[in-house]
């Protein structure tokens, strides 16, 4: 697991004011650094739902929510990404993938489904596509075959972010 970068904390605030966010949706919590900045981003009217497959990972994070006083406001959906994603039935302002790159292909569908005009998806760890972490990370051709069919998805306009290993992406 790597935390998210620090400096990267004020994009949340930029996506919240962008779309008037309501409700996040990460996918891949760690220990619960993101969706404490997302759900602080947002602010009080603001909900993240952040889904870990990891059953430390999801009670290191509810630990730190409620340290923070953010329990109310941010729900950990204990879960793999693919298995979760099915269930889910709310649209989301912003959604944010940070967890087994491997899989994002296979989120696609449901990105479309759990989004609306004008959400905004964050893809992280786009490295091994981009030799990041010195290109020993497995999954290049997982990662080529998701941002090529985002790229070609008629729903979503995509940037890729260059030297950050994220893509950004709107739902039109």
């Amino acid at each position: 697991m790597f935390p998210s970068d620090p400096f990267q904390a004020p994009l949340w605030t930029v996506l919240s004011s962008l779309t008037h966010a309501r409700r996040i949706l990460e996918v891949g919590c760690g220990h619960g650094y993101t969706a404490a900045v997302m759900a602080s981003a947002g602010g009080p009217d603001c909900r993240v739902d952040t889904i870990e497959g990891d059953p430390d990972h999801a009670d290191l994070a509810e630990q730190a929510f409620k340290q923070r006083g953010l329990s109310k406001r941010i729900c950990v959906l204990r879960g793999r990404g693919l298995n979760l994603l099915p269930r889910l039935k709310t649209r989301y302002d912003v959604v944010f993938l940070d967890g087994d790159w491997r899989e994002y292909l296979r989120y696609i569908p449901h990105l479309r489904r759990l989004t609306r005009p004008g959400s905004i998806i964050v893809t992280a760890n786009l490295n091994p596509l981009f030799g990041g972490w010195g290109g020993r990370l497995p999954g290049k051709p997982a990662i080529e075959s998701y941002l090529t069919r985002l790229l070609r998805d008629p729903q979503f306009r995509t940037y890729v972010v260059p030297g950050e290993w994220h893509s950004i992406s709107v739902r039109v």
